[in-house]
């Protein structure tokens, strides 16, 4: 499926699209996502952002020597830096959003889970664009989904949606890494996400965000396996944007499963956690 043809989309956006110099939120690449965004709420197609850069977003506040040390002046920084992500959101759009943070404590408790789906079924269905984010302030090691690329099909999963875009700093996924390797090609269609699309996977190319290729497979296997179509595509480009609206493939699509797994037994299979092990 794409996107001219789909109901509802999962957009997620990383820290080097919302703050590049970790100087605070920039419009330079969020105004055509923003308008992007709009355009598809135009066509009648419900849009849930999954949006990263809390951290970056808030760094400039604190000292220039603050921004490589602990792990609470970087919470705090996510504290600082969320509110502002949210303004620079809101002020693109002439619509309402909400906020929403979560930990993956929240999203492995059935309950909580639950809850999740209803608060962004309500805000679909009241026109609002729900804001995700992993609360990066308050989580824990043990609490974290570590990266926003995970949780965005996490929330695809939990969304019911049709379409999953993950915008990079790379067109798509490459045969080997286009950085180092001038006859790189990109894979414009996975079908079978197998040991050998993950051995294609380099390391992170941003030195502002917390995921590389490698996190969006593993992102794409689990929406993918909820019958979601995952797009990879470069979100630095303005014509990535024109090509979607028209129907276009600008990057790699990940086809979803023929017949994929029932909402329970995926959310135990790629959001629920092991708690233990019974030994027969």
């Amino acid at each position: 499926m794409n996107i001219s043809n789909s109901r509802r989309i999962v957009i997620k956006i990383g820290s080097a699209l919302i703050a590049p110099d970790q100087d605070g939120c920039r419009a330079r690449y969020l105004l055509t996502i923003a308008q992007f965004i709009v355009r598809c709420r135009s066509m009648g197609k419900e849009v849930v952002l999954v949006s990263s850069g809390s951290v970056a977003a808030g760094a400039h506040l604190f000292p220039e020597d603050a921004k490589n040390s602990s792990v609470v002046l970087k919470k705090a920084m996510a504290a600082a830096g969320q509110t502002e992500m949210m303004a620079t959101w809101d002020r693109f759009f002439d619509f309402p959003s909400a906020q929403i943070l979560l930990t993956h404590g929240d999203l492995r408790d059935l309950e909580r889970y639950n809850s999740i789906r209803e608060t962004i079924f309500t805000l679909l269905e009241h026109g609002i664009l729900p804001i995700i984010n992993e609360n990066d302030a308050v989580t824990t090691d043990e609490l974290k989904v570590g990266d926003n690329d995970n949780l965005s099909a996490m929330v695809a999963a939990a969304a019911d949606a049709d379409v999953l875009l993950m915008c990079s700093d790379v067109d798509g996924l490459y045969d080997k890494n286009p950085n180092l390797h001038d006859d790189a090609q990109l894979i414009p269609q996975v079908p079978d996400i197998s040991e050998e699309i993950y051995a294609m996977a380099g390391c992170a190319t941003s030195q502002v965000g917390t995921g590389g290729m490698k996190t969006k497979i593993e992102a794409a296997e689990k929406a993918t396996s909820h019958g979601i179509s995952t797009y990879i595509v470069n979100g630095f480009k303005e014509s990535t944007f024109e090509q979607l609206l028209a129907g276009n493939n600008p990057g790699t699509v990940f086809l979803p499963y023929d017949e994929p797994m029932h909402s329970v037994q995926h959310w135990m299979t790629h959001t629920a956690s092991e708690q233990g092990e019974i030994i027969v």
